[in-house]
């Protein structure tokens, strides 16, 4: 029972990890949990200017996100799902 039950929830997972989508969401969290992570807002703070308010860097970090996001697809993202296949 536990055996069919696991193998019929990987293939559910390795359904839907066949959609773009959900390959892009799951890398997008990851990568926003490193970026909104406080200790590194706290680290970014010493390359910033002092006057720079909490709402600025939230901007800062946004723009960061999403080039990250960008980036990290078409540089690392794509190329490692092509070259196992999924993609």
């Amino acid at each position: 029972m536990v055996s069919g039950f696991v193998k019929d929830s990987e293939s559910w997972v390795a359904d839907k990890w066949a959609n773009r989508v959900v390959q892009l969401s799951v890398y997008a969290g990851v990568l926003f949990y490193v970026v909104a992570n406080p200790s590194v807002f706290k680290y970014m703070e010493r390359f910033l200017p002092s006057q720079i308010s909490k709402i600025n860097q939230l901007v800062v970090h946004s723009v960061l996100f999403a080039v990250l996001v960008y980036v990290g697809t078409r540089m690392l993202f794509d190329p490692v799902l092509s070259n196992m296949g999924l993609l």
